[in-house]
């Protein structure tokens, strides 16, 4: 669904370009936010992806990392090792 912008809108982007504005329905005390469309799709592009879809990058990245090195098992079991010296 496109609405038009209305003129009062359009003087406040255009006089303050890369600004977000937000939008206040006073009748229900909800806020919305008004911005180009290009940062919308940039931002939702960022939210699509669940955390889980990043755990096999993680774990290669560990084991890049060292994290598969025998002396790093204390680590399974940090609890017990706290307060250790």
């Amino acid at each position: 669904m496109t609405v038009r912008l209305p003129e009062e809108l359009r003087t406040v982007v255009t006089a303050m370009p890369g600004v977000t504005v937000e939008l206040l329905d006073e009748e229900t005390h909800r806020s919305y936010v008004l911005l180009p469309v290009e940062e919308f799709e940039r931002l939702k592009g960022i939210a699509a992806y669940q955390l889980s879809d990043t755990y096999v990058a993680q774990v290669e990245s560990a084991m890049r990392a060292g994290w598969n090195d025998p002396l790093m098992d204390e680590y399974n079991d940090y609890d017990s090792h706290r307060g250790q010296p």
